[in-house]
């Protein structure tokens, strides 16, 4: 019996290969193309969401969050700003890559260096052009998937979505969604910069200014031309009041969305708070119900538009 299995291995052997055309060694090099994106919102936990999945071995992303590449091209007058806080973001970095510590071999592999270092090269080019944002996942493993998160992506016309769908046509994105009235509280308290008042907010909110903050909570807008440029099942939402109260169920619907392994230990910074914001100064009362008045038209819409999508976020966001 042995024998005969032997010949059968024997001969399977010296057969011509057929397997499909379409099989590809797992040493074949994978395109350099991003196989995610986190769309925003922001102040929605976007950057809870960096800090935990660039910790999962099955997920290679840029060394800094928001490389804001197809914004940068597509949304008028952004351009300069994206390119001020890349080059914000890159400093930071190159200042922790080029650190002792991960100078040394003997505490950081040598290729991971040398990968982010052209990942931070390719991100100091200006203007970025689409050979320096595929250098971003050319280091990526076979196995691997490749991402990136960028609020400002929401609100992208059509034509930057068809730009990101042409890197990779099977792109799967990401949406975390907050109750736009909070969304919007937490973005004039960051306009305000580092130590925000409710008087400073209130002025912000009455302001030009506030077109740009209702702009990101305009859900029923954002989300349905993403939605209407995607199979459903490349398009995931979650709430930001899911990453309070249950931060691994969000992690794991993640994972599943993206066909990745999941476990506890692969997340371990998944109740660590993220930055915030700084608390303002000041009873902000009167901000919020001059926000939510603003906003009353846009939540309208996403009632009548989004119900299950408005209701989540009555619940969770």
């Amino acid at each position: 019996m042995l024998e005969k299995i032997a010949r059968g291995y024997a001969d399977a052997k010296a057969q011509p290969d057929r397997r499909s055309p379409h099989y590809a060694p797992v040493s074949s090099p994978r395109s350099a193309r991003p196989d995610f994106l986190c769309i925003g919102a922001q102040k929605a936990g976007t950057t809870w969401l960096y800090a935990n999945l660039r910790s999962h071995p099955a997920i290679l992303m840029p060394p800094v969050k928001e490389v804001a590449y197809f914004s940068t091209l597509y949304i008028p007058g952004w351009a300069k700003a994206d390119a001020d806080h890349r080059a914000f973001q890159v400093a930071q970095a190159r200042e922790h890559w080029n650190s002792p510590e991960r100078a040394d071999p003997k505490r950081t592999r040598p290729e991971i260096r040398e990968r982010v270092l052209a990942s931070l090269d390719a991100l100091a080019r200006e203007p970025m052009d689409d050979s320096a944002y595929a250098t971003l996942f050319k280091a990526a493993a076979v196995d691997q998937v490749c991402g990136e998160i960028s609020p400002q992506y929401c609100v992208l016309p059509r034509e930057g979505i068809r730009h990101a769908l042409s890197f990779n046509p099977n792109l799967k994105v990401i949406a975390l969604l907050r109750h736009p009235v909070a969304r919007a509280m937490s973005h004039l308290a960051m306009l305000c910069g580092k130590n925000p008042t409710a008087e400073r907010m209130k002025e912000i909110a009455l302001s030009n200014w506030w077109n740009g903050v209702s702009w990101y909570s305009d859900y029923a807008t954002w989300l349905l031309r993403w939605k209407g440029m995607l199979p459903a099942e490349q398009l995931h939402i979650d709430y930001n009041g899911l990453i309070r109260d249950d931060p691994m169920g969000v992690l794991r619907r993640i994972c599943d969305f993206l066909g990745l392994p999941f476990s506890d230990q692969q997340f371990p910074k998944s109740r660590e708070r993220v930055f915030e914001g700084g608390k303002p100064v000041g009873d902000t009362t009167e901000v919020r119900a001059i926000v939510t008045e603003r906003l009353g038209p846009l939540l309208a819409d996403l009632r009548e538009r989004m119900p299950d999508v408005a209701a989540a976020l009555d619940r969770y966001g």
